[in-house]
């Protein structure tokens, strides 16, 4: 995957790991190495809010915060992670998932008393529920932010029974769950004995997501101007009416982070609009162009080119990682075994579908964690010392990551040499240049994906 001599590339990495040694010891006070686990425990709180403006629709709110250490040493019992939003006796604890490299979480202890922390919206994929997600969430959350997860009510029916919409509508109903949840998470945050009371920093809000979550994340910063417009009706029959409408931005967000986010269901133009600044994190291309053509390849570097938020960083994982490795989906497998949720044949099943990537998911979850974690420390709090993990030459020291700072050329040069095309990088470092259509007719989304069986 690389180009670099091997070795140019071994000095390189060797320099940086220098350079990157000393970061520690001469590093600021906010700062927290993102590759580890960061200086704060981790709380968990649930609940499930319900919004009377769209017919009384549940929706279930998983909040991961920082806590000082020493407030749960001893003290509280270990987080108790909903399966089933509306079964509270089908749940997990975090104990099962800390045997995976999850961090230890922490049932409703009282927030750091460093915060108010930023906030992180994030919206886990379709037919997806939270518990997808727990390992990133709990890893941001210890850097010093509050991660926020809901459960999208009628697109994650996995054990719940309600109905599972058709795709237009969790399309948009996704963007408005989040804004809603948003808004309860900063009443709590003025609710006297609120275990999150003074825990958020309303002027410090992200938004991120994976696969059509992070379509969600993307509409928050740049809108859509039809929803419908995009969903492939030979393949999801027609999209309701009440679909066709619009999804405007909202301007508390600060930063987007997608996660393999589907920004096919975009036009380039939408995603022009994103004036904050953005992290695209996903599938190497010509990985995505070996599982589903050409057309599919230019995902992330689509995003990547149309951003006009600065800065826009491209991450790119090979090493074979696939749609599932940005998601605990694989561990989920075994923490349902360890449960005796599923049987030995069914773990074994499941296992060979969702854990057959080369890389290692719980090395994807620590490189996403990493640079989200250096991301927003650097852009939303302008902490110093994470810069360097946002370069090209950081990504040298690490074996399946290509990371590509913001390539576009002037916008009305690139219009008017080429209106239908982008110009993108398909590797770094940059020595070669690619051309791709900006609307592709056959970029829809098309391919249904459906998680674990119900």
């Amino acid at each position: 995957m690389k180009i670099l001599r091997p070795l140019a590339a071994a000095f390189v990495a060797a320099v940086f790991c220098i350079y990157a040694s000393n970061i520690a010891s001469a590093a600021p006070p906010g700062f927290s190495d993102p590759r580890t686990s960061g200086p704060y425990a981790v709380g968990f709180s649930f609940s499930v809010l319900i919004d009377t403006s769209r017919d009384n629709r549940p929706v279930p709110v998983h909040v991961w915060y920082p806590v000082d250490s020493i407030d749960v040493q001893g003290g509280f019992a270990k987080a108790s992670y909903p399966l089933d939003p509306m079964n509270p006796l089908f749940s997990s604890s975090s104990v099962f998932w800390e045997v995976y490299g999850v961090e230890p979480a922490f049932d409703e202890p009282p927030s750091s008393a460093d915060g108010p922390f930023p906030v992180v919206m994030f919206s886990p994929g379709w037919g997806a529920a939270a518990w997808y997600h727990i390992a990133v969430a709990a890893r941001v959350a210890s850097h010093g932010f509050v991660v926020a997860v809901p459960y999208h009510w009628g697109d994650s029916a996995l054990f719940s029974s309600e109905p599972f919409d058709h795709i237009a509508m969790a399309m948009k109903n996704r963007p408005i769950d989040l804004l809603f949840m948003l808004d309860s998470l900063l009443m709590r945050n003025v609710t006297n004995g609120d275990p999150l009371e003074g825990t958020i920093d309303a002027s410090l809000v992200a938004a991120s997501g994976w696969s059509l979550g992070g379509y969600a994340a993307m509409v928050l910063a740049a809108g859509d101007d039809q929803i419908c417009d995009k969903v492939d009706e030979s393949i999801f029959g027609p999209a309701p009416p009440e679909s066709c409408t619009s999804s405007p931005p909202d301007l508390r967000v600060k930063a987007v982070v997608p996660l393999d986010g589907s920004t096919q269901v975009l036009w380039f133009h939408e995603l022009s609009r994103i004036q904050v600044p953005t992290l695209g994190i996903g599938q190497e291309w010509g990985h995505l162009e070996s599982i589903a053509g050409p057309i599919f390849a230019t995902w992330q570097a689509r995003l990547h080119a149309a951003s006009e938020g600065r800065p826009a960083y491209r991450v790119d994982i090979g090493g074979g990682a696939n749609h599932d490795n940005f998601s605990n989906i694989c561990e989920a497998v075994h923490v349902f075994g360890d449960m005796g949720i599923f049987n030995a044949a069914t773990i074994e099943f499941l296992a060979g579908t969702y854990c057959s990537a080369e890389i290692p998911t719980s090395y994807v979850t620590e490189l996403v964690g990493m640079y989200m974690a250096a991301f927003l420390n650097t852009n939303l709090l302008d902490e110093v010392g994470y810069q360097p993990y946002l370069t090209p030459g950081y990504a040298l020291t690490e074996p399946f990551v290509e990371f590509f700072v913001t390539e576009k050329r002037n916008g009305k040069v690139i219009d008017e040499d080429w209106p239908d095309h982008f110009v993108y990088f398909p590797h770094q470092p940059g020595h070669g240049t690619a051309r791709a259509a900006k609307d592709p007719a056959a970029a829809q989304i098309t391919v249904p994906y459906t998680g674990l069986p119900h």
